[in-house]
């Protein structure tokens, strides 16, 4: 038995010295959400105006066309959860305004039920938020060997980063010189944003995401802060294909919020006609293009609103 576990730990040291070696390598490797919270950190008191929110806030908003001092805090398949996490772990002593985007799936999302559950551990390591599952305090045991193997001799030898957000927290790579087909992206993005919402499942998500949506208005309110929920625009093949009833919930509780509380207000903007084929990368997703025009607009709905 003895001489069992001698051959044993004799086995293992090794691939766990190499599996530690891994995870402090990867940890070193430079990302948004470590720059996210490096800024966040500095600067937070600062801050007049603050986006949150999914890639549709990261590409669609970028806070050099905001009069006020904004910065962009949201980021792929950021949920909710997050999204008030984010919000309740800094103080924002100057905050005025909040920019939260409802879009047509985010009643219904929660990052660790979703396909890109692997993304929670980026929240826990890097924003310093907190959890439970060990799973979320390791990049190792988070993704994939291959993936984390891809991802070391990407950064360590061939020295290429995966920053994509510019110094305000803007998603920079969505160019619309390389902008997608809108008609397959269309079908392909509605598709995959279409949820079976009567199932157990999506009903517990989205009483959850109105719970939150709930503290979340009420801390604002508390602290004299306004939040602008807003369905972001979208092409005409992305629209064609939702689910009628799922759009129609999504507007019809933003609504309901805004009405209910004073230091709410939604703009629906999915089929905002001034936004054409030019604006977008894709059929839900804003190029440059389309992110200067809808941070502009947004910038001077928020400097009219009394």
């Amino acid at each position: 038995m003895r001489k069992f576990i001698t051959k044993t730990i004799y086995i293992s040291l090794p691939i766990i010295v190499i599996a530690i070696i891994m995870e402090i390598f990867l940890r070193n490797i430079p990302n948004d959400y470590l720059f996210k919270k490096k800024y966040l950190d500095e600067h937070s008191s600062e801050i007049e105006t603050l986006i949150l929110g999914s890639s549709h806030s990261l590409y669609g908003f970028n806070p050099e066309y905001f009069t006020s001092k904004t910065f962009n805090a949201s980021y792929i398949s950021q949920t909710l959860n997050f999204d008030y996490e984010i919000f309740h772990k800094y103080k924002f002593k100057n905050l005025k305004t909040i920019v939260l985007p409802i879009s047509y799936f985010s009643l219904w999302e929660n990052l660790r039920n979703g396909p890109e559950s692997w993304r929670v551990k980026n929240y826990i390591l890097y924003l310093d938020l907190h959890s439970k599952l060990i799973i979320d305090h390791s990049e190792i045991l988070s993704n994939r060997l291959n993936i984390n193997l891809e991802r070391l001799v990407l950064f360590y030898i061939f020295g290429k980063q995966n920053i994509i957000s510019s110094k305000l927290g803007w998603g920079t790579n969505f160019k619309s010189e390389y902008a997608h087909d809108l008609i397959q992206t269309g079908k392909n993005r509605a598709y995959a944003n279409t949820y079976d919402i009567n199932s157990d499942e999506f009903q517990n998500i989205f009483n959850d995401n109105k719970l939150i949506l709930n503290l979340f208005i009420n801390e604002c309110k508390d602290r004299n802060i306004r939040l602008l929920l807003l369905n972001p625009p979208a092409f005409k093949t992305f629209r064609n294909n939702l689910n009628a009833n799922q759009l129609k919930i999504t507007i019809e509780t933003s609504e309901e919020f805004a009405s209910e509380y004073d230091n709410c207000l939604y703009l629906n903007l999915i089929d905002d006609s001034n936004f054409i084929a030019e604006d977008f990368y894709d059929a839900d997703h804003l190029s440059e293009i389309g992110a200067e025009k809808l941070s502009k607009l947004i910038n001077k709905k928020i400097n009219n609103w009394k």
